[in-house]
């Protein structure tokens, strides 16, 4: 019997369709020869700063940088219920294989690989890789499964972005917060992609408000000065 995980519960019922596995059930669509679960987004995540050091639960500059060995992780308590379920499953010995069916990306091969390492799996994994969920595409692309190593390098990257993202987001967000504690109690949070993004428009902003209109430019705005 065949485990297939996708991403999204609609992911789930397109494949479900297709393969001819009844799309009904709680957290898993059972078929003679194919049970189809889903993540609902991330199901695992990195853990947080006290489960490596018990010092790193308190805000302060002395604990920082927080700098772990090696990543832990930890389900998302917002889903534990299908976590839950998607473990099981991952666990279980009535399947010959997990097929990844992911989104076709950085994000989707993060999603499966997170859950299949949490759940301590052992079952050999293939990738189903498609851009589309019509039947057509979907037949086609379970005709053409890929052995699940051959997306260890996109894997890799995946996880490269989320420990940076943790890496920077906690430690930045810690250091500017405490630093600035004694102006302000607000959070100052600080992300490996937000911030950059937030100082380009603070940039651009503030080159607008410095803008001074030179006579040509006011001569241009007014509606008479083509004719």
């Amino acid at each position: 019997m065949q485990l297939i995980v996708a991403e999204k519960p609609s992911v789930a019922r397109d494949i479900a369709r297709t393969l001819g596995v009844p799309a009904r059930g709680s957290g898993a669509f059972r078929g003679d020869r194919h049970v189809i679960t889903w993540c609902l987004g991330h199901l695992v995540e990195l853990d947080e700063p006290a489960s490596y050091e018990p010092a790193w639960k308190r805000w302060s500059l002395d604990t920082l940088p927080m700098l772990p060995e090696r990543f832990k992780l930890r389900a998302v308590r917002s889903s534990f219920a299908q976590w839950k379920v998607v473990r099981e499953l991952l666990r279980s010995r009535d399947f010959s294989e997990v097929v990844n069916a992911c989104d076709a990306g950085r994000e989707g091969e993060l999603i499966f690989r997170l859950c299949y390492d949490l759940a301590g799996s052992r079952l050999p994994a293939r990738r189903l890789w498609v851009s589309s969920l019509t039947d057509t595409a979907l037949k086609s692309g379970f005709a053409k499964l890929r052995p699940a190593r051959e997306y260890d390098p996109l894997a890799e990257a995946a996880r490269c972005r989320s420990e940076a993202d943790w890496l920077v987001g906690l430690n930045a967000t810690r250091a500017f917060t405490v630093r600035n504690r004694g102006a302000s109690s607000a959070l100052l949070s600080i992300g490996r992609v937000q911030t950059p993004t937030l100082a380009m428009v603070v940039v651009r902003e503030r080159a607008i408000r410095a803008f001074v209109p030179t006579m040509l430019a006011m001569m241009l705005q007014r509606p008479d000065f083509a004719s």
